[in-house]
């Protein structure tokens, strides 16, 4: 099967990979079966989790690697209640662990192209970035509102790109390139609560949001990779992040053996 798998490497082989939190161990666990095949991927486009994965990746950090830092302690110490002032939670970015996931401190500076999209709020523009502070606009495209507060950079205040394109398949366009598109949220996937909850009432109006921004994405993307199992699989824990990495590694080996 890997020598079947290393002809795609000649291929312009492109990854768009969605938002979806914790669900992103998911992308990593196809990142690895692409590793270990010797899958080349020649560019990387991403929302949210998926955007800060892609960076990481075209950084040199391998699947396994981010693994284990999303995993750890330091990583959770990196989160910080934020007593309410325009979002819950926010992110010490200064932490050395971000820095150990993202190194590279310029998007232009990647060996490979790569694109994070964010939502400026001020000129309500959707914005799909190269070039710039890595660190900085990772956190913008993962800047969900209301749990975290806006990004400011270069004089946009900046959100969760996803919430407008999570598939961000857009920059891929026209390049030649073969897009697999890589999504963290099932179809038709619905939320039903009987009591208050702040969680899942934000899950539930993200569910709507982005199931009407996929559109375009799917009709327009080269391949789809998805699962129906990842709705078992918690948005806001990093308690199940091994199980849905092996789902994604798995889900990764039955697609490549389906279009091969």
């Amino acid at each position: 099967m890997s020598g079947q798998l290393k002809n795609i490497s000649s291929d312009n082989f492109a990854l768009a990979l969605s938002g979806g939190a914790a669900r992103g161990a998911f992308h990593l666990g196809v990142l690895n079966f692409c590793e270990e095949h010797n899958i080349e991927i020649k560019a990387y486009s991403g929302s949210s989790i998926g955007a800060i994965i892609s960076v990481s990746h075209a950084s040199g950090i391998s699947a396994k690697e981010q693994l284990k830092i999303f995993s750890s302690k330091d990583l959770r110490q990196t989160l910080k209640f934020n007593y309410f002032r325009n979002g819950l939670l926010k992110i010490d970015s200064s932490n050395k662990i971000i820095q150990e996931l993202l190194p590279i401190e310029r998007l232009e500076d990647i060996s490979k192209p790569v694109w994070v999209n964010a939502y400026d709020l001020k000129k309500k523009e959707l914005h799909y970035f190269n070039s710039g502070d890595t660190i900085t606009l990772c956190l913008a495209s993962s800047a969900l509102i209301p749990l975290f507060k806006p990004i400011v950079y270069e004089g946009m205040n900046l959100i969760d790109g996803g919430l407008f394109d999570n598939i961000p398949i857009k920059p891929l366009l026209n390049n030649n390139y073969n897009i697999y598109a890589i999504d963290l949220f099932a179809k038709n996937n619905e939320i039903k609560t009987k009591n208050f909850n702040p969680l899942k009432n934000i899950k539930k109006n993200l569910f709507k949001q982005l199931h009407e921004n996929h559109k375009h994405s799917l009709e327009n993307t080269n391949y789809y990779l998805g699962s129906k199992h990842i709705r078992s699989f918690s948005l806001f824990t990093f308690k199940e992040l091994e199980e849905c990495f092996n789902l994604g590694f798995k889900e990764a080996q039955n697609h490549f053996l389906d279009i091969l």
